[in-house]
This record gives structure tokens, sequence and C-alpha cells, in this order.
């Protein structure tokens, strides 16, 4: 991530489904306890006779006025917890309108509800949707996922937060958030490597690939533990794909923090793999955080 972590605002992306509450609670929590802005965003998808309708009168169709109707009262709803809401409609398929509001409303924490097969945002964790927003989101997402578990902490009063990575200086790039989330949270931080195929049964090829990612955490975290930095530390902390998803289904956790990025063993698993289990099977959100672009050299 670029210069320090920071949630000023929030973009809650909804489908008014009641999968979407409990991603909204999240919302709210996250908003109040950085004392961030919440901006609403719902994409709606006109049928082709709602549009003819549209042009034809150049007044909103019933769609339109229904859609803008729910999202007020979601946001009616937000603000009387104290939080700053902005609610907007745009027309387009889920994904693009949600890229392009992260983008123009500066958005510094995406929240999403996937909870199922269906229409709208509720089908991204099965469909190519999800794979997009994850990897091409610029800024982290939180994924509120099937089995996450109902109420939320209004105060977040987490006992750890689960780092996950794979040994690559890509994914390093989501330790700063880890460990930001972990300090603003007073949260217990939990490190989970998931171990490169390429490195299993080859002892000195994890060791050097241990000694390269600790190198990048030392230029990320200068000041943080550096025990916590050293190769033997994350060495320790290796594990298989089915040994960190049933990690995540503990209760334990109040967040999952991971790095996505094509270029290593979470980004080949993306999907259809490792982080759509992740995230159908984790008891607790799923924060993934986007790959920095590398340095020119």
């Amino acid at each position: 991530m670029q210069g320090n972590p920071r949630i000023e605002r929030i973009l809650f992306a909804t489908d008014f489904l009641a999968s979407s509450r409990l991603a909204l609670d999240y919302a709210i929590a996250f908003a109040r306890r950085f004392h961030a802005t919440i901006v609403m965003v719902h994409a709606l998808e006109l049928s082709y006779p709602a549009e003819e309708a549209e042009t034809e009168t150049l007044e909103a169709s019933a769609s339109r006025r229904l859609a803008c109707d729910r999202l007020e009262t979601f946001a009616s709803g937000v603000r009387s917890t104290g939080v700053p809401v902005e609610a907007v409609v745009e027309d387009g398929p889920p994904s693009d309108v949600i890229l392009d509001a992260v983008g123009r409303y500066g958005a510094d924490l995406l929240v999403l509800g996937v909870h199922g097969v269906h229409r709208g945002l509720a089908h991204l964790l099965i469909g190519s949707n999800t794979e997009k927003v994850l990897l091409s989101a610029p800024c982290p997402t939180m994924t509120i996922g099937a089995h996450v578990l109902a109420g939320v902490d209004p105060e977040l009063h987490f006992k750890e937060v689960l780092y996950f990575s794979d040994f690559t200086p890509e994914a390093a790039e989501a330790a700063p958030y880890a460990a930001f989330l972990s300090r603003q949270l007073n949260a217990c931080l939990d490190v989970c490597q998931l171990i490169p195929q390429v490195a299993e049964g080859n002892a000195r090829l994890r060791q050097v690939l241990a000694e390269e990612y600790c190198e990048r955490l030392r230029h990320l975290l200068p000041s943080f533990d550096r025990t916590w930095c050293a190769p033997a530390f994350q060495l320790d902390h290796g594990m298989e794909i089915d040994e960190i998803i049933t990690r995540a289904q503990g209760q334990r956790a109040g967040l999952i923090v991971l790095g996505t990025h094509t270029e290593s063993q979470l980004g080949r698993h993306l999907h259809t793999s490792f982080v759509y289990q992740l995230v159908a099977k984790a008891t607790c959100p799923v924060i993934s955080i986007p790959r920095r672009p590398a340095p020119r050299t």
C-alpha cells in the first residue's frame, strides 16, 4: 500500500438483499471506530422497457425511484447512528459501478456482502465479478461471506487479526495494513504463511523465500517488532492450504487480512481455490489488500 494506512471514506455496495445487512453493520462499526464517512452505492440495471420509458418521458422509471427510495431508507438508518452518509444510485453492471465508485469517491475501504447464489452483488462470490473487483479495486476490500457470524461488536473488540501471506515480497504489501488494524483494534496479530508449492519439501528454497519476504517486511515496517520480521519466525508459521482454511473457520479471529496479486500463490488460487474457499468458509470478514505496482527500474 502506498503511504500510511487510513480509513476515512468507506464505500458500501448493496443490492438490498438481506445478505448485505451484516456487511452494512460492519461498515457502520468501522466508520464509527475510524470516524469515517460511508458512501452507499447501488448498481441499477434497468430492463429494456424501463430504459425506453425513461428515454421517451425524460422521467425516472418506477425501478429507479424504488431503488433511490430504498437506498435513502438505508442511508437514513445509518445517519441515525451519527455516521455521515452519502447515497448514490449508478447505472451499470455491479462490478463496473463498484470499481468506478471506488476511484470517484476516493474510498479507503470497500465493503461487500456476498452470501449466496443470487442476482446482483450476492452472486459475486461464485462469478467472475468477484475476481474482477478483488484484483482491480485500488483500495482494501472487506468481504463478508456466508458463514460470518452475526452480531457485530459495535466497538470492534476483536481478539486477534489473522494475517495470511505466502512468502512473497509482493504479499508483504498487506503486512502494514494488518499491523495497522491490530494496533487500532488492540488485537493480537497472528501470522499464517501459505507454503508455496515450489517450496514444498525444499527447506533451502523456503529459507531463501522467507529471507526475501522478511527483507521486504523490514522495509515496509521499519519500526515494527524485529522478531516478527525474522525469517525463522515466518518459517514457523508455514501452513498448507487446508490448514489455513481450517484456521480461518475458527471463531477466535475478528478479521483476516491478506494480499491479492496475480504473481503469487494466492493469486494463482484466487476465486477457484484459496480465496474462494477462504471467503466461503471464514466465520469473520476477509480484507484483501491490492498489489502495489512494482517500482520502475
